[in-house]
């Protein structure tokens, strides 16, 4: 067995479409070589309850809410996320720890040795979703809970045979790959209900619900809906989080406390409790324990405060539906003189429809590019920006320098636009 540098750099000969984008290399999704391994591995996948999460946006912390929800409530979790924010190791989690880097390196191996010839067919991708199904099984998980990487019908994660899946609010996104159509898009997402399943979704748009509806219909499927059967309403909301009323159809949960600020995790939460309360059996849930596991969901990088006196928050906002969802939070939430943002997107990223909600909400502007290369060039970003100064930067650090450098003690950098400029930023900060 090799070491866990052994294993990055094993894992780094696979193609990653996550650092190069979707315009080239193979687009080759076969889910039909990942079963085929599946079940040379004697099929791990079949070994504990699966939970399955798609959608645009809200997926990784609906995720991340489930989990820790059931966790409160005495199961065992597994959970897989993507993408990472500062360490691979955080898209593989057993109750909230990340697989050790030891583990890392043993599954590794493992699925190594059963690849053979599959090899050059696969992706970097495909290779962790093996990883994290394997070692479920192996720490012996009650439950798993799988968020899509991208779409759902072809995506690595759908070999789970999930009995609950949740759809959260569906938008444009990797129309590269997906669509540009949004009634595509959704139909690429909903392939991940199975049949005879349960299906909780996110408020949608009513074309993208009747696509929901109509699937679940096809699939024998009992569906759920935030904003009709579960509701939630916000009591409060601020710089340490939200307190929240949820509605589910089990129980009512009242003065939640959410720790991810944001007045969108509100929705999330609900759609994660609608998720919960079908995977715990019984009708009387257990209400004191829904709300721990909701205290205690958190994900970096998600409108985080990093630093204050100035006010540095990170985000990964990179379309339009998210950029104005932020948009609202932050001037809803946060109390500033002046605004300076950081920006750095993926050059496969709808720029113009980022900057135009996130520009006019700012007095200065300075652009960066994360180290990827799906990084936009500076000045690619730049043409989209009018009517504000405009500081154009080569790297992360020398954009937050620049950043800080303009800001008053009053001021926020919001730094957003993809997550590698966010994972970048905390591990600068926080090193």
């Amino acid at each position: 067995m090799g070491t866990y540098d052994d294993a990055i750099t094993y894992l780094d000969s696979f193609h990653n479409h996550e650092k190069v984008g979707f315009s080239s290399g193979p687009m080759n999704f076969d889910l039909g070589r990942l079963r085929a391994l599946l079940e040379k591995m004697g099929n791990p996948q079949k070994g504990y309850r699966s939970i399955h999460i798609a959608g645009t946006k809200g997926k990784g912390s609906v995720s991340t809410f489930t989990s820790s929800i059931l966790q409160a409530n005495g199961y065992n979790v597994g959970l897989y996320t993507s993408p990472h924010l500062c360490h691979l190791t955080e898209r593989i989690k057993i109750n909230g720890e990340n697989i050790s880097m030891e583990d890392f390196a043993a599954i590794l191996f493992k699925i190594k040795d059963v690849l053979g010839q599959a090899k050059s067919r696969i992706t970097y991708f495909e290779i962790l979703t093996l990883m994290a199904i394997l070692y479920f099984k192996e720490k012996g998980v009650d439950f798993a809970v799988f968020e899509t990487g991208l779409g759902g019908r072809f995506d690595a994660t759908n070999v789970i045979d999930a009995e609950i899946c949740g759809i959260t609010s569906i938008s444009h996104d990797h129309m590269q790959v997906l669509g540009d159509k949004l009634e595509k898009i959704a139909k690429e997402k909903t392939a991940i209900i199975k049949p005879r399943s349960q299906c909780v979704s996110s408020p949608q748009r009513g074309d993208v619900l009747e696509i929901i509806k109509q699937k679940c219909e096809d699939k024998n499927a009992e569906l759920a809906i935030v904003g009709e059967g579960i509701s939630y309403n916000i009591i409060d909301s601020g710089e340490q989080g939200s307190v929240v009323n949820i509605k589910g159809t089990k129980g009512v949960y009242e003065a939640c406390k959410i720790s991810m600020i944001g007045d969108f995790q509100a929705e999330n939460a609900a759609t994660a409790v609608g998720i919960a309360e079908r995977a715990i059996d019984g009708d009387d849930p257990d209400i004191e324990k829904f709300k721990v596991g909701i205290k205690n969901a958190f994900i970096p990088g998600r409108m985080e405060i990093l630093s204050k006196d100035p006010f540095l928050v990170i985000d990964g906002a990179h379309n339009k539906s998210s950029a104005s969802r932020l948009k609202y939070s932050v001037e809803q939430i946060l109390k500033y003189d002046k605004l300076i943002l950081l920006i750095g997107l993926s050059k496969d990223k709808d720029i113009r429809s980022v900057c135009s909600e996130l520009v006019p909400m700012s007095d200065e502007v300075v652009i960066t590019r994360a180290d990827t290369p799906r990084s936009a060039d500076p000045g690619m970003i730049r043409g989209y920006i009018r009517g504000r100064e405009v500081s154009m930067t080569e790297n992360v650090k020398e954009g937050l320098g620049a950043a800080f450098n303009i800001a008053g003690e009053n001021d926020l950098i919001l730094a957003t636009g993809s997550f590698f400029l966010a994972g970048e930023i905390r591990n600068l900060v926080k090193q």
